[in-house]
This record gives structure tokens, sequence and C-alpha cells, in this order.
């Protein structure tokens, strides 16, 4: 018997080596704030700054530089706030370990881990330390760190390495170092955190190099008349930067920021860990889930419904065999159904010793032992799936089959028993083992499927079994077996995958097949695994979603992580997913929309009057104060999509792009019939009429864009609420007092601006909106 630390020993070793961990090299915080002065937007204004500054328009360049580093403060405190955010989800990824302590087994994150520690290693652990083994036999896996793909076997005395991942048998191990420690200590690390580029990043992307080519067209043209009037090129450039500035989505990347790290945070609150951020992206244009059965549909808590032996063997003896054939400190569903019972039946196991244990896997699916009784007595036992035991007795036909087949519609699982005592493999008998559907399951399974999703069920466990739990949480009459597939179908084709509504017999194997083969259809698809061979599918899948019990390893390779059992956590992903793709879609629109409505006005009307309407210091100060709010959409209560979302583009663009040409339109109108009306002459008044223009029209699209339906009709959060007032407030008074060449605005003006404009956004723009979308169908 191995002897594990305890009391003393602990404090020591911990003040000695500290805890079981890599700390990540942080950057340093200054250097973190001074990264938000970088980058073609910020080089763009601190150009504009510099110029300012040259033409001794002094004001603008300190009211720009200002801007600037408000913006970088923004940008700043919100980096730290999500790095925070993540950091605290991460601890909830911790490797948990099976350690003896205090003369018992028990449960506990890695980190704890101390040299001197015993460990039980199962297959699909991911080694957190180096350890040697102390009993038992592994093969392990280090192609992670050494690149060499071939499984090592490690046998009693032999090390093990952190990094690794065990693929095959069980075992007993003895901590030797942790932490840096470790021969792979520097290059090691228990979780991922490398960043993916999002999809709807990279869409917004090209979206912007449109509109930059255009830009910069209709720039040219403008420098072009400008020059022709006498306007020397010195003095048309701050503006020109100003103006190309405007096409850069400044917001951008706070706006990612805000809301992945908001619903990473509302996802891990309601019970799912994010791995790879943009995993709540691809979630939102999920159209086909493949769900396992056990521990997802239904509870994972089975217990032992019926027994009936077989020779002359006895109830007891089953489950006497049967806990010989299992480890309690696996943890195993089924081996603790045989470990309850047995104690409820008082039946002494304290007689027994193991020589050796072969664990069960797929090839054999079934579990062996060689057991030592107390009178001397050898001999072997045997427990796992009934056609494997039935194979290993050599049972060709068999008594019990009728009895099989129907606990098998009765939605019961099979587990048989058998022994080896003269080198004659008896059955003993079999037990009847249920987990039952959680109540929620179909209430959930059919959300999902008013949510447009494809609901396939996925089960190792027999075609019977899977026929009447699919039945039971409403997946579907249509279950059929791998075997099948394969013969009748030929494999997963087009036909097959949408055939069917769930597999039985399924080998982790056939979901990385089922996965490619939803694929190749143009799916995108969510898998749902626990064992390390299920890691391939889940790395495959577009959304990879480890259940709780799942091994370290399928951990490792999903994106989304459940800490509760159950399916409410997935029908929170889909929602949060879809709620975010709705939030920068929005904003896309939005800047799509601004940036072809302040070109426009900016050129045209420069054309028609022969002077520039707006300064350099006003396009800086529309840019940061419009995009202060829009980042405010990033936390706005949005509906999200009753279908999965889409990856088309156009009909962001259609729909941006006649925003922007209708918002230019009216923008063009009252500025020129405010001009007339009110007699504005002056060029200081001119510009604030120009800026309260495009200020106030900007604004009021918001809660316009912010919804497909009316504007009244979707609730706006309290935060994108304030924002609005606050921002009105702001400009408003700046329009009444003025400030450099801004003149102050009569308030007459200033209201018939704002009602002008309320009267275009909201009942005009809202209703023409409501049209457009009624015609184009959009996929968003």
């Amino acid at each position: 018997m191995y002897k594990g630390l305890a009391g003393q020993d602990i404090l020591s070793l911990r003040e000695q080596f500290g805890f079981n961990e890599i700390k990540q090299k942080q950057t340093p915080v200054l250097l973190l704030f001074i990264s938000h002065f970088w980058g073609f937007t910020a080089w763009m204004l601190e150009a504009t700054v510099v110029i300012s500054f040259i033409l001794h328009r002094n004001f603008d360049g300190w009211v720009i530089l200002s801007l600037l580093v408000v913006n970088a403060f923004i940008g700043f405190y919100n980096e730290l706030k999500s790095a925070k955010t993540v950091s605290a989800l991460q601890h909830q990824l911790e490797i948990i370990v099976r350690v003896f302590r205090d003369n018992e087994w028990k449960l506990m994150p890695s980190r704890e881990l101390l040299p001197g520690d015993i460990v039980r290693i199962r297959t699909g652990d991911f080694l957190s330390a180096d350890m040697i083994v102390v009993e038992g036999r592994v093969k392990i896996d280090k192609s992670a760190l050494t690149g060499e793909t071939a499984l090592i076997e490690c046998n009693v005395g032999d090390r093990v390495y952190s990094g690794s991942v065990t693929k095959v048998g069980e075992c007993v191990a003895q901590v030797s170092a942790i932490g840096i420690k470790t021969f792979f200590g520097k290059t090691a690390s228990l979780v991922l955190t490398a960043k993916h580029k999002m999809q709807m990043e990279i869409v917004v992307t090209k979206i912007v190099k449109v509109l930059f080519a255009s830009v910069i067209g209709v720039l040219g043209i403008t420098t072009v008349l400008g020059l022709i009037h006498g306007l020397s090129f010195i003095n048309l450039l701050p503006l020109l930067l100003i103006l190309l500035v405007s096409a850069v989505p400044v917001g951008l990347p706070s706006m990612f920021t805000i809301s992945m790290a908001r619903g990473s945070k509302e996802l891990a609150e309601n019970g799912l860990l994010v791995t790879r951020l943009s995993a709540t992206e691809d979630a939102a244009t999920l159209t086909t889930l493949c769900l396992d059965k056990t521990g997802t549909i239904t509870k994972n808590e089975i217990s032992l419904r019926d027994i009936l032996p077989f020779n002359d063997f006895s109830k007891e003896d089953i489950l006497l065999y049967g806990a010989l054939a299992s480890i309690k400190e696996n943890n195993d569903a089924i081996d603790l159904a045989f470990f309850d019972e047995v104690e409820k039946r008082k039946i002494d196991l304290s007689g027994y010793s193991r020589s050796s244990f072969i664990p069960f896997s797929s090839a054999t699916k079934h579990t062996r032992a060689d057991i030592t009784s107390f009178n001397g007595e050898r001999f072997i036992v045997a427990k796992g799936a009934y056609p494997a035991i039935k194979q290993l007795c050599n049972l060709t036909v068999n008594p019990l089959d009728t009895v099989i087949e129907q606990w098998a519609q009765n939605g019961f699982k099979t587990i048989a028993v058998a022994t080896n005592k003269n080198n004659q493999w008896l059955m003993a008998g079999v037990a009847a083992l249920y987990d039952s559907p959680r109540e929620d399951s179909k209430d959930i399974i059919a959300q999902l499927k008013d949510a447009g999703l494809s609901i396939k069920m996925l089960t190792g466990d027999a075609l019977p079994i899977g026929k009447e739990v699919a039945r039971e949480v409403g997946v579907g009459d249509a279950i059929v077996t791998v075997a099948d597939v394969r013969e009748n179908d030929g494999g997963f084709s087009s036909e097959t995958i949408h055939r069917y509504d769930g597999f039985a017999d399924v080998l982790p194997e056939d979901k990385f097949n089922m996965v490619k083969a939803f694929q190749k259809e143009k799916q995108i698809v969510g898998m749902t695994g626990d064992g390390v061979n299920d890691a391939p599918a889940l790395k495959q899948a577009e959304v990879g979603i480890a259940v709780k019990s799942a091994t370290d390893v399928a951990k490792q390779s999903a994106s989304i992580i459940l800490l509760k059992d159950g399916l409410q956590q997935i029908l929170s992903l889909i929602k949060v997913g879809r709620t975010i793709h709705t939030r920068i879609a929005n904003y896309t629109v939005n800047k799509i929309a601004k940036t072809i409505q302040t070109i426009l006005f900016v050129c045209v009307s420069f054309i028609l009057t022969k002077e520039f309407v707006v300064e350099p210091v006003d396009m800086v100060m529309l840019l940061f104060l419009l995009d202060f709010v829009v980042l405010a959409l990033s936390v706005d209560i949005a509906s999200y999509a009753q279908k999965p979302a889409s990856w088309d583009i156009r009909p962001l663009v259609k729909k941006g792009l006649l925003l922007g040409l209708l918002l230019f339109s009216e923008c063009l109108i009252w500025f020129f019939c405010a001009k007339y009306i009110f007699h504005i002459e002056q060029p200081g008044q001119l510009h604030s009429l120009g800026f309260a223009s495009l200020f106030f029209s900007s604004l009021l699209t918001i809660p316009v864009i912010r919804t497909e339906l009316k504007f009244y009709r979707q609730p706006i959060s309290t935060t994108l609420l304030w924002a609005l007032i606050l921002d009105s407030l702001l400009v408003i008074t700046l329009l009444l007092i003025g400030f450099n060449s801004f003149e102050p605005l009569k308030s007459a003006v200033i209201a018939a601006t704002i009602l002008y404009f309320m009267f275009c956004s909201l009942v005009i723009n809202d209703n023409l909106k409501n049209i457009f979308q009624k015609k184009a169908k959009p996929t968003l």
C-alpha cells in the first residue's frame, strides 16, 4: 500500500515548492497603455495633431490630442477589465486530479499538487506534473511536447512527464516535480489562451476596405476641386486625414472586447466556459447539433434496476464479481452503481486483493481483473457489454437474449459479468442499469429545434435503448445503428445525415467522420463529447462542447466546456451567440451608413458652397462622441434571430449604403433649408450647423439601427439610453455657448435641428427600414 502526504508535510512542502503552476509573463501596464497609441487610426490622429500645431491651430491640436488620450484610457480600461474577467473564468478550467492524502482519495485542482503526492492516472488524463509510476501500466502521448507520435509505454519505476496525455491504461504515480521545476516546465501550459481572429472581424475588415477605396476616390475629387479654388494642400491635409479616419472603425476593437468578455461572463454564469472567444460567433451560425445521450440528454445517474443470475451463480455473486472488476477511485458511473448495491447488501470485499486490472476500452468493451481471495483462490473477473461478455464465454445462443431485448425496449442498459476459475469463462449473469432522461431534456430539445437547429442524438448504447430515449425526449423516431449506415447506405452521405435523427452503437471515431460529413454539406456543426477518443471530433467541429465529466484531453480540444450537466447551457450558448452577432451586425451597419453620410456631406457641401462646413477638430469630436455611444451597443438589449445567423455580408452592405445615402440626403437638405430659414451666413455658425446636422442625424439613427422591429418595440438598455442622453446634452451645451471656430447657435435652431432629425430617423427611416427588410428578407 502506498503512502501519500499528510498534515505538516503539506505545509512545509508548500512553503518550499509553492503551487504547481507556471505563471505567464504579463505585459507591463504602462506598455499596455502605450500600445493604444500605436496603429493606423492612432497614427492618422497623431499626424493631424502635428499638422495642426504646425499650422498654429493650437486649439484644434490640443482638443484632438485630448480626445486621443481619453480614447486610449477607455480602451485601456476595457482591456484590463476583460483580462480580469478572462482570468477569473480560466480558474474554472483547472485540471482536477485524484490524489491520495491523509489516507484517503480526494479530488483537487492540479495546482495543489506537491512532490511526494500519490496520484491516480486514467485513460484521457492530462499530466500536470512530472511523476514516477508506482503501480499499473500506461501508454502516454508526448507528441504535444516532443513531436513524436508513437505512444510510450510506462511501467512501474518509469517517469511520466508534465504535458503528456494518457492514451491507454491506468496507473498510480508519485509526483516528483511540479511547476517550473518539471522537465517541460518552461514550455508546458495548462490553459490555452491563443486568440483566434474572429469571423465577423474579418467581414468588417473587408467592408472597411471597400469603404476606404470609395472614400479615397471622393476625397481625390474634393482635393482637386479645393486646389482649383486656391486652397493649399497643407491646409486641406488635416481635414483629408480626418475624413480618412472616419472610414476606420475606431470603436471596433473595444466593441469586440466588451461584447465577447460580457458574453463569456454571461455564459459562465449559465454553466459554460468559453476557451476560444470566436466560438460564440460560431454558435450563432450553428445549424447541426450532435448530442451525446449519456450525461447530456440523460442524468448519468445509473442505478441497478434488476439482476438476473445465469448458470448456478447467485445475485450476490454477480454483485461481487462486478465490484471486483471495478475501481471505486475512478468515479465511473457504472462502477459506482455496483459499489452502491454491494454496500446496501453488506457484501464484504475486504478479503479480496487485485493483482492486475485492465480498464475498459472501445475495442474490448469490458474490464478485467486478476483476483486472489482470502483463502488463496485465484480467479479472473470481467464486466462489460453483454455482446462482449457473451463472446468471451463462447456463447452463441443464450436464454438471456430474450430478457436483454426486453430490457433494451424498456430503456435499460445491460452489463454482463463473467468469471474464469479453471481456464474457462463462465457468464455469472446480467444486471439492468437505467439512466433516465433529464426532466428538462424534452422541452429544451424542442426549443433547440424551434431555433432552427437540426438535432442528432449519438449513443454508444444498443439500438433499442437509443430508440426509447430518442422517442421519450422528442429527438425523433428515425434512429439507426452505425453498422446499418455502413451496410445499407455505404457510409455517411448527404441523404443519410438528413434522413436519420440519431445513431446507436457509435464509436468515438464515428463522431469524427460524422462531423466531416456534415461539414461537406456546408453545415456548421456542434458536437458534444467526453472521452479522449472524442478529441478529434471536438476539435474538428466548429463548436466542440466538452461535457462536465469529460476527460482533460476532451476539454482541451473543445471550444466550450459545460460546467453543469444537461442541455440548458447549450441553449444559452445559442442565444448569447446570436445576440452578440446581432450587436456586431448593428455596429457594422451603423459604421457603413455613418461613413457614407459623413464623406458625401462634407465633400458635396464643399462643392456647393466652395467652403468646408466642418473643421478637422469638429470631425474628431464627432468621431469620438458617436463612437462613445455606439460602444454602448455592445451591452445593449438585443433580440436574437430565431434561425441560425449567416455571414453573408450583402444584406449589411445594402442596408448600410441605402441608410447612408438617406442620411446624407436628409442632412444636406436640412443644412441648406436651415441656412435659408434662419439666415445663417457666418462661417462659424455654418460650422456649428454642419456639426449639429451630422451629429443629431447620426445619433438619432442608432435607435433605428439597433433593431429590426419598430424602434419603440425593442427595449433599450439603461447604458445606451444614458449614453444617448448625455451625449446630446453635451453637444447642445457646446452649441449654445460656442467654442473655438464654433459660434453659438440660437436655441430655436438647435431645437428645430433635433426635431427635424427625430422625425426623419424615428418616422421616415424607421418605416423605410421595415419596408426594405420585408423585400430583402435578410438572414441576420
